[in-house]
């Protein structure tokens, strides 16, 4: 064996003894991580389920006098989008849906108090979302996931590159947990969170999540996000309908990302000088678009089981359209601690459901279920506005148990996406990432704001 041969198996038998080491390190704590990111998703549910009880209970007492419900459903609303606003600045970073900020500390822009940040974003997510605002809690469960990871890593004195792939493995977990979709959660940290692919990462990534959906079900059930019959896989000759759909939906979600930064962007002195005037604008519209549906409060789980089970007739599913998406613009330009997965989840469904019935007047659908149409709006609106295609369809797939529809939603998620990018449509949480960091740039923390326990994790 000559001298090179010799020199290049040592370098493989020292490169395979160091990624042991890395993953003897890691794989334990992933574990924790996955056990903690998988109960505090599993507490976050339970307490919005319990503030929407209550807020549901509240409203059906005064239901047979209109002015009492509206004025309650107003209160309620405004109530709950104030008090997560002032949460939220206790920890600035813990506004919004945190994946723009989760994504900054991987790529070491950001530092983190991760015992502030895991509370106050539970506590002001939980009363937002609990009062009924149009936002989800995948966002909030992502983040507070890798705050998670991020912590635990550096209780137990790992530091560096091995830290920011725990939290990133954290941040899945908690998307995997919220939506008992472990597979969604890895491809997520790896089409969204962390790029450069890593054996490691891709490791951690996947036990984490698997524990976390352990955690979940054994708490809420093995039971999908959605519950369907069997859907038959549609036949070929209906392709077009899914690439319609997939049409559709990237147009929409370039709409969708520069109507979000609009707003935001319109909303943002309001929002500085007067939270309270916005929280009640807000607060009213919501109050006034439930009379039209109480389907448009809350995230939007509800909206899209309709959806799919065909409850809407089309002219009143294109209003319900309108108005859901205006009602998720507005509850993220208030900065309330909140998700968007869910809520555009359930324009995708209504969307699926408009060009089903709109395509059915002219025939040639034969074979394809309603519900098909609907589970592909929903791939399609995520792989355009997120622009990670392969992780909405898993999504999906593992949301409603449509295997058989991999195919369809394939097709629907990449069109989608190609869409979006030929309108050079910049992909949402990179768009929320760089405005996040301008504004920081431009606001930086005043010397006197306290400071302990952020670190920045890297090396």
């Amino acid at each position: 064996m000559s001298e090179a041969n010799i020199d290049a198996r040592h370098i493989e038998e020292a490169e395979y003894l160091e990624t042991r080491a890395v993953r003897s390190r890691l794989l334990p704590r992933a574990v924790l991580v996955g056990i903690a990111a998988g109960l505090v998703a599993v507490a976050f549910r339970f307490g919005i389920d319990e503030l929407k009880a209550l807020r549901l209970s509240v409203a059906t007492a005064a239901r047979g006098h209109a002015f009492q419900w509206f004025a309650l459903t107003w209160l309620i609303v405004t109530a709950g989008a104030y008090f997560g606003v002032l949460i939220a600045k206790l920890e600035p970073d813990a506004s919004g849906s945190g994946i723009p900020q989760m994504k900054a500390v991987l790529e070491g822009h950001l530092g983190l108090n991760w015992v502030r940040l895991l509370w106050v974003k539970f506590t002001g997510a939980l009363v937002a979302l609990g009062s009924g605002l149009a936002m989800g809690r995948e966002g909030p469960t992502v983040q507070m996931g890798g705050a998670i990871g991020h912590g635990i890593a550096g209780l137990t004195g790992v530091s560096g590159r091995e830290q920011r792939a725990l939290a990133a493995a954290g941040a899945g977990a908690g998307l995997a947990a919220a939506f008992n979709a472990p597979l969604a959660g890895v491809t997520f940290v790896l089409e969204e969170l962390q790029r450069d692919f890593q054996p490691v990462v891709f490791a951690a990534a996947l036990l984490c999540a698997t524990v976390a959906t352990v955690v979940s079900r054994f708490a809420s059930g093995s039971a999908n996000v959605f519950s369907l019959p069997d859907i038959p896989a549609p036949p070929l000759s209906s392709i077009w309908i899914f690439i319609a759909i997939g049409l559709a939906g990237g147009v929409l979600s370039v709409l969708f990302n520069r109507c979000l930064l609009g707003s935001m962007s319109f909303f943002s002195r309001t929002r500085q000088r007067s939270p309270l005037t916005l929280c009640a604008l807000v607060g009213f519209i919501f109050a006034g678009a439930a009379i039209y549906s109480p389907d448009l409060l809350g995230g939007g789980h509800t909206m899209s089981e309709h959806a799919l089970a065909g409850a809407y007739p089309l002219v009143f599913a294109l209003g319900l359209f309108a108005i859901r998406f205006l009602l998720i613009h507005l509850c993220y330009a208030t900065g309330a601690p909140g998700g968007v997965f869910a809520p555009l989840l359930s324009l995708g469904a209504v969307m699926g459901l408009v060009m089903m019935r709109t395509a059915a007047q002219f025939g040639g659908l034969e074979g394809v279920a309603l519900a098909a149409c609907v589970v592909a709006g929903m791939s399609a609106m995520f792989s355009g506005i997120v622009r990670a295609p392969l992780t909405g369809v898993i999504l999906i797939v593992e949301m409603t148990g449509s295997y058989d529809l991999l195919l369809p939603l394939l097709i629907t998620a990449f069109t989608s996406y190609a869409v979006a990018e030929g309108m050079k449509s910049t992909p949402l949480y990179e768009a929320l990432l760089q405005r996040f960091m301008e504004q920081r740039v431009e606001a930086p923390l005043p010397s006197f704001a306290p400071q302990f326990g952020r670190v920045s994790g890297y090396d």
